[in-house]
């Protein structure tokens, strides 16, 4: 048999040309539809998130719930609409779809199912919420806040059943801290309450009498002081004076129960004012007055009721260290312009004067050895070892 060779004949490179893009084309693979969030489980807060989508053609992205309740607590917004929206549609790939939730006040956690739809294939992806720790605002598990580097803090210590806690209030538009706290969830006081304290902390408005709950502070662990003690004639006595805090967030978490002792009137209304009257005067001739202000239980064989019969611990006595501050060192020209004094009280009524009240001043040094503290701990860091010490060993001319 003879073969006949063509010559020059372009139709089969043609056809191969063809049938090899035909088969690259086949061989392409197809954008694999896929949805992904970066938080799959949210705490209770309110947040919000984007969705990250990828498909080859028209989609539609949908929530549904996936359990009883409804899923109105959980919506989809874009750029180009912030409406709550459970469907959105769009084309391709796409960062710009958000996932948005409201707060859980609920103990209960909940959940939907994120579904996407492309060219008849979908996808899914669960999102839950964690249920809120709180019951009507109020915290049911007590536990410390993290350890700063404020300046108004004494030394802490592991393992002692106590717990360290702070807040932040809106003082003159800011939100800074307000006050930290060393809370005894079993003599119902915190040693001691610890601020900064100058004009502007003290700020402007009136006091506002809300007496409260700390939403911080699980219930069974802090005293109920809507009305005052029963079972003993004792006031309730601010460890941060409602007068140091006038901005109406800041005055409110003054009234907070975790910050009141049951203190004796005697005390109270008398020399114990004069002293904060005269803190809150220094702390306007310094730039900044860092304060701790604290009760002292050891010995004590006293208890008082809340207003649901829980035991609070009646204290034996009161004490302050001040740590002062001005940056033009025109006080404390040699220690960086930091000075220090402590005071101490027992619980019982002294003569209201100031002759009486600086009577009872002495060293933060002398304060410390007394009860078995470390005061203004972060101070060493700021100036220097030798300098705090003698900070906390001598008591300077300003405060006399």
């Amino acid at each position: 048999m003879k073969f006949t060779r063509l010559k020059n004949n372009p139709i089969p490179s043609l056809t191969a040309f063809v049938l090899s893009l035909l088969f690259l084309s086949s061989c392409k693979p197809k954008e694999e539809l896929s949805l992904s969030i970066l938080l799959p489980e949210a705490e209770a807060v309110a947040g919000s998130q984007f969705i990250s989508i990828k498909a080859s053609g028209d989609w539609t992205l949908t929530i549904e719930s996936s359990s009883v309740a409804s899923a109105d607590w959980v919506w989809l917004s874009s750029y180009s609409s912030n409406d709550r929206q459970i469907s959105l549609r769009g084309s391709g790939n796409s960062s710009n779809v958000a996932l948005n939730w409201d707060a859980n006040d609920s103990q209960d956690a909940r959940s939907c199912m994120l579904t996407l739809s492309c060219a008849g294939e979908r996808v899914q992806q669960n999102f839950s919420q964690k249920g809120s720790d709180k019951i009507n605002g109020i915290a049911t598990e007590l536990k410390s806040d993290k350890l700063t580097n404020w300046l108004e803090l004494p030394a802490t210590k592991e393992g002692d059943g106590l717990y360290f806690i702070t807040h932040t209030a809106n003082i003159g538009g800011k939100y800074v801290r307000n006050y930290s706290f060393y809370w005894d969830p079993k003599a119902l006081v915190a040693h001691w309450v610890a601020y900064p304290l100058n004009r502007g902390l003290i700020s402007t408005g009136s006091r506002t009498d809300l007496w409260d709950l700390n939403p911080k502070v699980p219930r069974e662990y802090q005293p109920v002081l809507f009305r005052g003690y029963s079972g003993g004639s004792f006031q309730r006595g601010h460890q941060l004076p409602s007068a140091d805090r006038y901005s109406y967030e800041a005055n409110v978490q003054t009234f907070y129960g975790t910050n009141i002792t049951p203190q004796r009137g005697a005390l109270n209304e008398n020399i114990w004012a004069t002293l904060e009257t005269t803190v809150r005067d220094w702390s306007k001739k310094l730039d900044t007055l860092y304060v701790v202000t604290g009760c002292v239980i050891d010995g004590s064989t006293e208890f008082v009721n809340d207003n649901e019969g829980k035991k609070v611990t009646v204290p034996t006595g009161y004490y302050k260290a001040l740590l002062g501050y001005k940056q033009n060192a025109s006080i404390g020209g040699s220690t960086k312009g930091f000075v220090g004094v402590a005071f101490y009280f027992e619980h019982r009524g002294y003569s209201n004067d100031y002759t009486t009240m600086m009577k009872q001043s002495m060293t933060i040094s002398a304060l410390e050895n007394k009860l078995g503290m470390d005061f203004f701990v972060n101070l060493p860091a700021k100036i220097g070892v030798d300098l705090a010490k003698k900070v906390e060993t001598s008591v300077d001319p300003f405060w006399k």
